[in-house]
C-alpha cells in the first residue's frame, strides 16, 4: 500500500482556542473541496478554520485519477493562494477497458494521478500556509443556526464536547451524512435523494509487486456486478477502487470475496493486473452508497453551503469527482466573499452559489449518470471495447467518454 511516509501534519489550533475565537468561516471536512476553500477563504484575510475528524494523511476509497478539470482547478488554486504551490502528479497516458473477456487499450494522454494520502495533505498545507487555522481528530456532531451565527458542536477524539461559533458553516464531509442540525422549524438530517440499486465504493491499495500495471496507465474492469479500475501510484505501490452493486455484496462472505467475483466475471480468460488473492490480505475500505443529491444550501439556513460530494455525486469515480469538488469550492468562495474580501450576505451568497454551481456542473452530472447507466450494462461495454480494438480512430472518444473525461 501507499507507504505514509508523510509525517502527520500537527494541529495549527487546539479545541479550546478555537472554541473561544469568533469565525468568519469554519469548514467541516479536509478533503479536496473543504482545503480549497479554507485556503481561498483564509487568502482574503477572513477568519477560516478547517475540521476533520481524522489526522492527516490519511487513505481514503479513491480512484485516485484527477480529470482534466481537476487539474485546472489545481493551477487555479495555485495563482490564488500561493505562487510557490505545487501538487505533483503523474501523467496518464495509457488506457485498458476490460469487459467479459475483451480487452482494449488505447493511448489516453488525459488527466493524472496522485494518491489521496499525497493530495489532501498538500492542500490542507496549502490552506494552513494560507492562515487557515487546522483542527484534526475532531467531528461535527451538529450545529444550531440563528439569525446571526451558526454554533457548531464538535466532539474530539477523546470524546470531549466543544461549540464552536462561526458566521458561516461549509460542510465538505464528502458521502457522510452525519450532522444534526437544528434550526428554527426542527431538527434534522439532511435526507438524501439516492436512486435504486445504488452502488458502494470499496478501495485498498496493494504492494507494487501486485500485479503488471504499467506506471502512468489507467485499467477499468467492467462487469455485471459493477467496475473497477487499477492505476500504479507515485511511490509504486496500486491503487484498486471499484463501485459494486449492494447484491454482490450480501452474496459474498466478504467484500475481498465480491471484489474477486467481480473480478473473476470482468477477465474471464484475459489475464487479471492485480493478484486476486491480495485483496483478502489488504485493508479494504467501504463507502456510504455512491450516487446522491443532497443540496447546495441547507433548509434550515442560507448560511450553511455543502462542497464536493456532500452536495451530491453521481458515478462513476475515475477523476471527475476531485475536479468537481475543487470547483465548488472555488464557486463557494466567490459567491461567499465579494471583491473587497467582506462576507456577502448569506441569502445572495447562497443564490449565487446554487446557480454557478449548476451552470458549471450540470452537464458534468447529466453525462456521468449517462455513462454509469451505461456500465451497467456489459453487453453495451464490451461491444464498445470490441469496436475499440477493431476501429482505433474512435477508441480515444469511447475511452474519454466512458471514464467521464471527454
Amino acid at each position: 500500500m501507499v507507504s505514509n511516509n508523510l509525517a502527520t501534519l500537527n494541529p495549527s489550533i487546539d479545541v479550546q482556542t478555537a472554541a473561544t475565537t469568533p469565525w468568519d468561516i469554519v469548514v467541516v471536512g479536509a478533503g479536496p473541496a473543504g482545503t480549497a476553500a479554507a485556503a481561498r477563504a483564509a487568502t482574503k484575510q477572513l477568519r477560516v478554520l478547517f475540521i476533520d475528524r481524522s489526522p492527516l494523511p490519511r487513505p481514503k476509497v479513491c480512484g485516485c485519477c484527477l480529470s482534466p478539470l481537476a487539474l485546472a482547478e489545481l493551477a487555479d488554486l495555485s495563482t490564488s493562494t500561493a505562487p510557490q504551490f505545487r501538487v505533483s502528479t503523474l501523467s496518464l497516458t495509457g488506457l485498458t477497458i476490460v469487459s467479459q473477456g475483451h480487452r482494449a487499450s488505447v493511448p489516453y494522454a488525459t488527466g493524472g494521478v496522485l494518491s489521496r494520502i499525497s493530495l489532501d495533505t498538500c492542500l490542507a498545507k496549502n490552506a494552513i500556509a494560507a492562515n487557515a487555522s487546522w483542527l484534526p481528530d475532531t467531528r461535527g456532531v451538529s450545529c444550531t443556526v440563528d439569525h446571526e451565527t451558526v454554533t457548531l458542536t464538535v466532539q474530539t477524539s477523546s470524546q470531549s464536547e466543544h461549540t464552536i461559533q462561526t458566521k458561516r458553516l461549509l460542510l465538505a464531509a464528502g458521502l457522510h451524512n452525519a450532522l444534526r442540525i437544528h434550526g428554527n422549524t426542527d431538527s434534522h438530517r439532511p435526507p438524501r435523494n439516492r436512486p435504486p440499486n445504488n452502488r458502494i465504493g470499496l478501495g485498498t491499495t496493494l504492494p507494487s509487486t501486485g500485479g503488471p500495471i504499467s506506471e502512468r496507465h489507467l485499467v477499468m474492469a467492467v462487469g455485471s456486478g459493477g467496475y473497477c479500475g487499477f492505476v500504479r501510484l507515485e511511490d509504486g505501490s496500486i491503487d484498486v477502487a471499484a463501485a459494486v452493486h449492494p447484491s454482490i455484496l450480501q452474496q459474498s462472505a466478504t467484500p475481498a470475496d465480491a471484489l474477486a467475483r467481480l473480478l473473476t466475471d470482468t477477465f474471464q480468460d484475459v489475464e487479471c493486473p492485480i493478484d486476486p488473492s491480495l485483496l483478502s490480505h489488504s485493508s479494504l475500505r467501504a463507502t456510504p452508497q455512491l450516487t446522491h443529491y443532497t443540496g447546495h444550501v441547507d433548509s434550515q439556513s442560507t448560511r450553511i453551503l455543502r462542497l464536493g460530494d456532500a452536495v451530491g455525486y453521481v458515478e462513476p469515480f475515475t477523476g471527475e469527482g476531485i475536479g468537481w469538488a475543487l470547483l465548488s469550492a472555488r464557486l463557494a468562495t466567490e459567491a461567499l466573499i465579494d471583491s473587497r474580501g467582506n462576507l456577502r450576505p448569506s441569502q445572495e451568497a447562497s443564490q449565487q452559489y446554487q446557480q454557478t454551481y449548476r451552470n458549471a456542473l450540470n452537464q458534468h452530472h447529466r453525462r456521468c449518470r449517462m455513462v454509469s447507466l451505461a456500465l451497467r450494462s456489459p453487453f453495451l461495454v464490451s461491444t464498445a471495447v470490441r469496436a475499440a480494438g477493431r476501429f482505433p480512430t474512435i477508441a480515444g472518444s469511447i475511452a474519454r467518454t466512458i471514464t467521464g473525461n471527454s
